[in-house]
C-alpha cells in the first residue's frame, strides 16, 4: 500500500524577468507504507523542494500530492518534517525537555507534554539531559533533540531533509544507527533527502535518483541488502559497493553533462 504519492508533480517559481523557472517537471513517486526511501540527485536539482511539497509546505504548480489516500495542500497530521539545520529548528530559550514537549504542548498541556518529552529523550539516548539548553549540547545531541521532538508527535511518516549533513562523520554514523533503530521499532514510513550516496544505501529500501533541474525521476533502485543493517559493516558488502559505484557514476556523469 502506498502511503505517500506524488503524481505528475511540477513546480515553477516566479521569475522577475521572463517566464517562471521550472524546478520540477512531472515527478511521479510513490512511497509504500512502512518503507524507507531515499532521494538522491545533483546539487540544486530540487530535492528539498520535492520534500517540502510532500510535506505540504510548498504548493505544487501542477499534479498532486496524496498522503494516506488524501490529496493534501497543507501539512498533514500524519507527517513530521525534520530539518537540516537543527540550530534553527530548536528554540534556544527553552530547555531540551520543553523543546521536545513543544510538539504536543498545544494538545496535552505543558505538564503532560513534559512527561512525553522525557520518554522520547530516553528513546534517542538523551535521558537526563532534559534541563540542558540546546546551546549546551553538541551538534549530534541537538539533532537527537530534534528527532525526539518529531517522534513526540507520534507521526506515521518522517520527512527528513539532509538531517545529518551538519555533523561530523562519526556522529553521522551514530545518528544513522539511531534512525534505523527508530524506524524498525516504530514501523514508520520515511522519505529521506540526502546528498550522501553511502547514507542512502545504508538506510533505504529504495533510492530515487533525480535528474538536473527541471528534475524528473531518472532511476528508482531497490537496495536489496538484508536487514538489520549496521552503518559500518553494511559498507563492506559486495552489493553496497556495487550500488555505490553505480550511483556515483550516474550522479557524476549527470553533473558533468
Amino acid at each position: 500500500m502506498d502511503f505517500l504519492e506524488l503524481n505528475a508533480v511540477t513546480k515553477d517559481f516566479p521569475s522577475r524577468s521572463g517566464p517562471p523557472a521550472r524546478v520540477m517537471d512531472g515527478v511521479s513517486l510513490a512511497v509504500r507504507q512502512g518503507e524507507f526511501m531515499a532521494v538522491l540527485g545533483p546539487s540544486g536539482c530540487g530535492k528539498s523542494t520535492l520534500l517540502q511539497m510532500a510535506a505540504g509546505l510548498l504548493p505544487v504548480s501542477a499534479g498532486e500530492v496524496r498522503i494516506a489516500g488524501r490529496r493534501i495542500s497543507a501539512p498533514p497530521p500524519e507527517a513530521v518534517y525534520v530539518f537540516q539545520q537543527y540550530t534553527r529548528s530548536l528554540l534556544p530559550w527553552r530547555n531540551v525537555r520543553d523543546n521536545v514537549g513543544f510538539a504536543v504542548e498545544h494538545r496535552l498541556g505543558r505538564r503532560r507534554a513534559r512527561d512525553v518529552a522525557e520518554v522520547q529523550l530516553g528513546q534517542v539516548g538523551l535521558a537526563g539531559f532534559g534541563d540542558h539548553f540546546p546551546w549546551q549540547l553538541s551538534g549530534g545531541m541537538q539533532q537527537r533533540v530534534a528527532i525526539a521532538r518529531a517522534l513526540a508527535a507520534e507521526p506515521a511518516m518522517l520527512l527528513m531533509d539532509e538531517p545529518f549533513s551538519a555533523v561530523d562523520a562519526l556522529t553521522r554514523l551514530d545518528l544513522q544507527a539511531l534512525i534505523l533503530d527508530i524506524w524498525t521499532r516504530r514501523q514508520l514510513t520515511v522519505l529521506l533527502v540526502t546528498h550522501d550516496v553511502e547514507e542512502a544505501i545504508t538506510l533505504a529500501d529504495r533510492i530515487a535518483v533525480l535528474t538536473q533541474r527541471p528534475a524528473s525521476v531518472a532511476q528508482l533502485l531497490e537496495v536489496g541488502i538484508a536487514r538489520p543493517r549496521d552503518p559500518v559493516t553494511t559498507r563492506e558488502l559486495p552489493r553496497f559497493l556495487q550500488l555505490r559505484h553505480q550511483l556515483l557514476n550516474t550522479l557524476l556523469a549527470r553533473h558533468e553533462a
